[in-house]
């Protein structure tokens, strides 16, 4: 078994979790209590996709947005670090679209809570990354697997990117760059027949589009990029890394994956999660090699600063009924909105 000291001051760490099963933590002996916890304001954005963030709907940000002028937090972020938006009136589905008069939230769930709070850590060592994620909730699906038969799942999926693949704006808008009115469960979603046409997803004897990045797109869902333009957007660092971990009852399982023309899979799991609902509290560990040498994840190392955005479904929703945020940053032992405080081995 792995110890660790900390860089300063060189303290034994402890591990800190008490879970019924073999513990990440555990084993690494990462005392989390000794890492700074950062709030993050998630919000519930109904409809809201890129396409609604470039167009007239959006006022003066779909002017300035395609321009690549403006970020999310320029205008929806205060100064007192408040977020400035309606969402109120996009949970409670009352809001309306400035131009096309459409609501924010043609469905609007009863009592759907407006924001949620998430509170979150980084750490990394010689050879890992770990991010611990909390936040409140009933614990749900925690309580009645029976819920999962359904899709109706908590869960967190995190999307991580380098923050200097400015083309690609991630950190400029986070997690709406690989959201669409054209996926499932969206306003402009195309029929099954009409996916299972298109050459690509034929191929992949597939009927859905999941989330893509939009610069993997000349137009829509359908129209994709020549192949050399994509490996040079992949050159470039356009790939996004997509963890996600859920609750079915007491199980925990986690998936890796990737976004780019496509939301898939991974190949190879490199990610372990753990998780756990106590005390009305959701916490969940995940940790992932800084170099993986697989090309269809994001590399990390001591200096990147990421992008995080994150997703959480609570209260029995699935598809889009969400919870996300506006672009943070973590830094790998550099600044950033979040730090990842390094920890060291200890032979």
């Amino acid at each position: 078994m792995k110890k660790y000291l900390w860089l300063s001051p060189l303290i034994i760490i402890t591990a800190i979790l008490s879970l019924s099963h073999p513990s990440i933590a555990d084993q690494d002996m990462i005392d989390w209590n000794k890492i700074k916890n950062q709030s993050i304001k998630l919000f519930y954005p109904g409809v809201v996709s890129w396409d609604f963030l470039i167009s007239n709907d959006h006022g003066l940000g779909g002017k300035n947005i395609p321009k690549g002028k403006k970020n999310c937090v320029d205008c929806h972020l205060r100064k007192t670090g408040e977020l400035d938006l309606q969402v109120n009136g996009i949970a409670d589905g009352k809001l309306m679209m400035k131009y096309s008069q459409k609501s924010f939230e043609p469905e609007p769930i009863s009592g759907k809570k407006s924001f949620l709070n998430l509170h979150v850590q980084a750490a990394y060592d010689d050879d890992y990354f770990y991010i611990k994620l909390q936040w409140q909730s009933q614990g749900s699906s925690w309580n009645n697997a029976k819920l999962s038969d359904g899709g109706l799942v908590d869960r967190v999926a995190i999307q991580i990117s380098h923050a200097n693949y400015d083309k690609g704006y991630l950190n400029r808008y986070g997690c709406f760059v690989t959201c669409h009115n054209d996926l499932n469960s969206m306003p402009e979603s195309p029929s099954k027949d009409k996916v299972k046409g298109q050459s690509y997803y034929g191929a992949l004897k597939r009927d859905d589009v999941r989330l893509y990045a939009y610069y993997t797109r000349k137009g829509g869902w359908a129209d994709f990029k020549k192949p050399d333009d994509l490996k040079m957007i992949l050159k470039n660092n356009g790939l996004i890394d997509i963890w996600k971990v859920e609750f079915n009852g007491k199980s925990v399982t986690a998936e890796d994956g990737w976004i780019f023309e496509d939301r898939r899979d991974d190949e190879k799991n490199d990610i372990k999660a753990e998780g756990s609902w106590d005390n009305g509290k959701y916490t969940v560990i995940i940790k992932r090699k800084l170099d993986t040498n697989d090309q269809r994840d994001v590399q990390l190392k001591e200096g990147d600063i990421l992008i995080l955005g994150v997703a959480v479904h609570d209260e029995n929703t699935s598809r889009r009924r969400h919870y996300v945020n506006l672009p943070v940053t973590i830094g790998i032992g550099t600044d950033g909105d979040i730090r990842a405080e390094k920890v060291k081995e200890y032979k």
